[in-house]
């Protein structure tokens, strides 16, 4: 990437980091932060291996490297404030780094000390924010050191001391100069990194890009789509099915006395599924509760934290199915641990061997009171060899714009896995989810817990269906329903989905709802009112009329602006409006 804007001093230019400047870079480092340990050149390295665009250097004309910038991609969600320096940036590895983020995390940058205050810093910042803009990220995050504190630090706490330099009473090497170009301080935190001049401490700072928005347009989504789609297949050499088979089980919840008893349940129903040739299989929420049966913990948040504890037994277990069956597996939601907190999340299992987590957004009352969970934050979207598909947690279906955003990021298949305790709650998740099925124009599979476990806190009683979803068009099932099994019974439910029909639908259907959304339609309310003995006070409507047409030309408002904006002016002077 270069960077040539008309404030770059000609003899600078900001590049992309290439192999051939480690040395230099490391020699850099020394100069720059001098008591501190460089990168090394296997680190250096491997930045390059995993987010090259994310390295960058400013170069003099004659050839010297004068900054240098590291970062990679995060999920934010997936880390406390207090999170530090090496465990986001996995030591220094960029390991870490998730091209699913929304988060640039800056790991590092460094100028010569003979070329500050040239703007070499500023440069490098301006990169990064072109950087956030271009990939449509959401923020610029990174930990600032605060070097002049240890020069007052036996009178001010670190967090006194960034107050004064945030409100101008001190000037901080470091900090200053992050201000000045436009990050705003979220947290002090201890212990960031091994710093004795800021005493450990750092602040983590912010710029969020103005640009950023939940979700792209439907064509650019659409095109992007289809260029890694051709991607995928010219990797592969074959183009991908278009028919795809689904498996959705209704898990029976049943006691069990050890953990190979769940095993031996969950491995029929994938096995099950590869005799049927299913594509993906599909288990509900919550289903792995079933644990807890022979835990016997009644405390539910406690209950809850022991299940969490199973993860990496679960996780080994689906993994190991994946790659026997060759089938991509949603495990239903398992608890999980991350930086101290406990969330509700998904489980995509594929056959090569990955392992991807969707965390539930929207929690219910019994999630986030007595089970202390906390919600996630994000949405995935996943690119497999049948298709794009993403996962929304029961209560999640309930809210259109989840389902919106998936689609218009290319989403063809929701994958709904419920848990509910009765006939309301099923109602609920199942008529939203046919609802988004329609509204999107894409499919859904959906399925829940049946059965009972009367010693697992709130898991007494359960209500489930598995159905496979179609959007509601002639060219597809009546009634826009695949398959759909029969109420809190055990079984299997298996369909087939056309992608090529999908495709289709979205070009040539009765009606188009992916594409006619118009979201400025809604961008005003308009309130009347109409009570028992309300009186009207006399008004002319031809004021109101005048009152719009006097408007000067540089302000005047298009029709359709107008006709709202008179209807307005007339009810708040009580003259009753078409």
């Amino acid at each position: 990437m270069m960077a040539t804007a008309n404030s770059l001093p000609s003899q600078f230019t900001v590049r992309q980091m290439t192999i051939n400047d480690i040395s230099a870079v490391i020699e850099l480092q020394v100069r720059a932060f001098p008591g501190l340990p460089p990168w090394r050149i296997d680190q250096l390295q491997r930045h390059l291996e995993v987010f090259p665009e994310g390295q960058l250097v400013v170069s003099h004309s004659d050839g010297r490297i004068l900054g240098s910038a590291s970062s990679l991609i995060i999920d934010w969600d997936d880390y406390a404030e207090s999170a530090n320096w090496s465990s986001i940036t996995g030591d220094g590895s960029f390991d870490t780094h998730n091209p699913l983020g929304k988060t640039l995390y800056g790991a590092d940058m460094g100028v010569d000390p003979e070329a500050r205050q040239q703007g070499i810093g500023t440069l490098l910042y301006e990169a990064r924010k072109e950087l956030i803009r271009e990939r449509g990220l959401k923020r610029l995050l990174t930990g600032g050191r605060i070097a002049g504190y240890s020069a007052v630090a036996s009178q001010l706490t670190a967090k006194e001391y960034v107050a004064q330099v945030v409100d101008g009473k001190r000037r901080d090497p470091a900090l200053s100069f992050q201000l000045e170009n436009g990050l705003v301080v979220l947290d002090v935190v201890p212990g960031y990194m091994h710093d004795l001049e800021s005493h450990g401490f750092a602040t983590v700072l912010e710029w969020l890009n103005p640009e950023y928005t939940s979700s792209v347009s439907l064509q650019a989504s659409l095109q992007h789509a289809a260029l890694e789609q051709a991607s995928a297949e010219a990797m592969r050499g074959t183009p991908r099915p278009r028919r795809v088979r689904i498996a959705a089980v209704q898990y029976l919840l049943r006691p069990i006395a050890c953990f190979e008893d769940f095993v031996r349940q969950v491995e029929f129903f994938v096995h099950s599924a590869k005799d049927y040739h299913a594509h993906f299989v599909l288990f509900p929420e919550f289903f792995t509760m079933q644990l807890l049966s022979y835990i016997n913990e009644p405390a539910p948040a406690l209950a809850v934290r022991r299940l969490a504890r199973l993860a990496p037994q679960y996780e080994e277990l689906f993994m190991r199915l994946a790659k026997e069956t060759g089938i991509y597996i949603i495990g239903g939601t398992h608890p999980v641990f991350q930086r101290g907190k406990v969330f509700n999340a998904a489980h995509l299992f594929t056959p090569n061997g990955q392992v991807f987590r969707q965390k539930k957004v929207h929690l219910t009352p019994t999630e986030s009171g007595p089970y202390q969970l906390s919600r996630g934050h994000g949405l995935y979207l996943y690119h497999t060899d049948f298709g794009n598909i993403a996962i929304l947690i029961c209560y999640d279906v309930e809210f259109p714009e989840v389902a919106r955003v998936m689609a218009e990021a290319g989403a063809e298949i929701l994958f709904v896995p419920s848990c509910t305790d009765g006939r309301e709650g099923f109602c609920r998740v199942r008529y939203c989810a046919q609802a988004r099925a329609i509204e999107n124009q894409v499919y859904v599979a959906m399925t829940g817990t049946v059965g009972n476990l009367p010693l697992v806190p709130y898991m007494n009683t359960n209500y489930g269906q598995a159905a496979i979803l179609t959007p509601s068009d002639y060219f597809f099932a009546r009634d826009g329903i695949a398959a759909e099994g029969t109420i809190n019974q055990e079984q299997l439910v298996v369909a087939d989905v056309d992608l090529d029909l999908l495709d289709e639908q979205r070009v040539n259907g009765s009606v188009i709802p992916l594409q006619d959304l118009i979201k400025d339609a809604y961008d005003s309310v308009v309130h009347f009112s109409d009570y028992k003995g309300q009186k009207a006070p006399e008004a002319d409507q031809s004021e109101a009329v005048s009152g719009l047409h006097t408007q000067d030309a540089e302000t005047r408002k298009s029709p359709e602006r107008e006709e709202i904006d008179f209807h307005a002016q007339a009810d708040l002077q009580g003259v009753p409006a078409d």
